[in-house]
């Protein structure tokens, strides 16, 4: 982890400007001046730049920009944007061996371990948690003048970028709730299923332990409670997915039971659940 590489949360402090000037560059305009005349952004412009590199989306070779490929293929052009930045931020998050922008997937995993389904994006006690469990896993961005930990600033962009990438939902004023959206857990089930996948009787499946694998592989870092639940805030989107028709909680094989935290009882989510299949 090296102290030169810019931090994404001194970085971007306005994620808005990320995908126009993504779109800039795929549509052909490799210099500054060429992307600013397209896009019309001026003051953020170096901004949304070194945070589009930052998350891998962007290149630079002989003085001129260059995007990356979305990592999947899908119907809308700013979820494929998003999921594909999600996912360079996932390749952050390896244990033992974290990478500087790690930082966006691990506040929203303490989130999740510890059930912190409300915040305020100036919240002192939440972010000196976070950098408490930070110091506890080893994760320690650096800077050249040292240790890099949360302030009001840094946090405040934190929660700005992750209710973009859709993680997060604004409530009202600073507080927020933590709820990733619908769609783009809809989307990582699919992903997942095609993946490593199983067939549960002539329909598409994934143990849940294994989905939970695949997302920290590939898009969020969760882990299971100490229970050996999901996490709340995903369970929640589990749920809400089951109630639309779009999958089922099923027990099959013999996979231990993964619970789902804080969900009720309710049809189309078995007892003894270890299994989602898409319908």
């Amino acid at each position: 982890m090296s102290s030169s590489e810019g931090y994404i949360l001194n970085a971007v402090q306005t994620p808005g400007p990320l995908f126009p000037v993504y779109r800039s560059v795929e549509g052909g305009h490799s210099t500054k001046s060429e992307i600013q005349a397209d896009t019309g952004i001026d003051s953020g412009l170096d901004a949304a730049i070194g945070g589009l590199q930052l998350l891998h989306l962007i290149g630079r070779e002989d003085g001129e920009y260059y995007t990356s490929s979305y990592q999947w293929n899908v119907d809308s052009d700013e979820l494929g944007f998003k999921l594909t930045a999600l996912h360079n931020l996932a390749q952050e998050c390896v244990s033992g061996a974290w990478g500087k922008q790690a930082v966006v997937l691990l506040n929203y995993s303490y989130l999740l371990r510890n059930d912190i389904q409300y915040f305020e994006n100036n919240e002192e006690s939440v972010y000196n948690g976070i950098d408490g469990w930070f110091k506890e896993i080893n994760y320690q961005p650096q800077s050249q003048q040292g240790l890099i930990t949360h302030n009001d600033n840094k946090f405040a962009n934190w929660t700005r970028l992750v209710h973009f990438l859709g993680l997060v939902h604004k409530v009202r004023g600073r507080e927020h709730t933590v709820y990733p959206d619908p769609e783009l857990i809809r989307k990582s089930l699919e992903f997942a299923t095609d993946d490593t996948g199983i067939d549960v009787d002539g329909t598409p499946g994934i143990e849940m332990e294994e989905y939970l694998r695949w997302l920290r592989e590939n898009l969020l870092y969760v882990e299971s409670t100490s229970d050996g639940d999901i996490p709340e805030g995903l369970s929640r989107v589990l749920f809400e997915l089951v109630r639309n028709d779009e999958i089922q909680i099923v027990e099959y094989g013999d996979a231990g039971t993964v619970g789902l935290g804080g969900i009720p009882p309710y049809e189309g989510i078995d007892s003894q659940a270890n299994t989602i299949t898409l319908i």
